[in-house]
């Protein structure tokens, strides 16, 4: 992208302040100059004050560490890093005037195409909830469908409901489901953890790129 100098902007929660921070500081090490780093809030949904003083600093790329519910709003003054198609949709009056950025999406699929196109989610989400068109599951829902029956395996290789018993089976999850394979390693992280990047072209969400973790 031949950035040269960023704004960062964070939601103060976990997730984005914590995502925001490691940005901040892996674009230092790479030379990128970090202009300033404001923080808002979960709740927020006037950031004038925020990128208009964004706007006299004049970065290359503002960097905003949050979830579409903020991200959406923000966008419409520039954009951000939130891949949801509802995202999409809330940044429609900006999208001619601010370039779409990358966004980010956590995976576990070694495929390098995204996890609601592959063809057993599309037919099960088809098949389950009558839909016509994948592009109405959300963002993270074939997550949440592999998790369910990451546990439904957990139980069965259990032989039991009990929660102590599942929980201590869990760890020696290897499950294959419609995001790809899932183990995890000694501190109950992912093995096959990816970083997806993604870009909007024309209305369409596009991969630009998959990083190993």
């Amino acid at each position: 992208m031949k950035v040269k100098s960023v704004a960062v902007v964070d939601d103060s929660t976990a997730y984005g302040q914590g995502l925001a921070n490691e940005f901040e500081k892996t674009a230092k090490s790479l030379g990128i100059k970090v202009v300033s780093h404001d923080a808002t809030n979960d709740k927020a949904v006037d950031f004038r004050a925020i990128l208009t003083k964004i706007k006299g600093e004049n970065p290359d790329a503002v960097m905003y560490g949050g979830m579409d519910a903020t991200g959406g709003p923000f966008a419409r003054r520039p954009s951000s890093s939130a891949c949801a198609l509802r995202f999409w949709r809330a940044t429609a009056s900006a999208r001619k005037s601010w370039p779409t950025w990358p966004a980010m999406q956590r995976t576990t699929s070694r495929a390098r195409k995204p996890a609601w196109r592959s063809r057993r989610w599309t037919a099960a989400r088809r098949s389950r909830r009558n839909i016509r068109s994948v592009s109405a599951s959300r963002s993270r829902s074939p997550f949440t469908y592999d998790a369910v029956y990451i546990i439904v395996d957990a139980m069965k290789r259990a032989n039991s409901t009990d929660p102590a018993k599942i929980l201590a089976t869990i760890p020696n999850t290897d499950y294959k489901g419609v995001i790809g394979e899932t183990t995890f390693d000694s501190k109950g992280d992912l093995k096959h953890g990816v970083i997806s990047l993604y870009d909007y072209k024309e209305g369409k969400k596009t991969l630009l790129d998959v990083v190993k973790m």
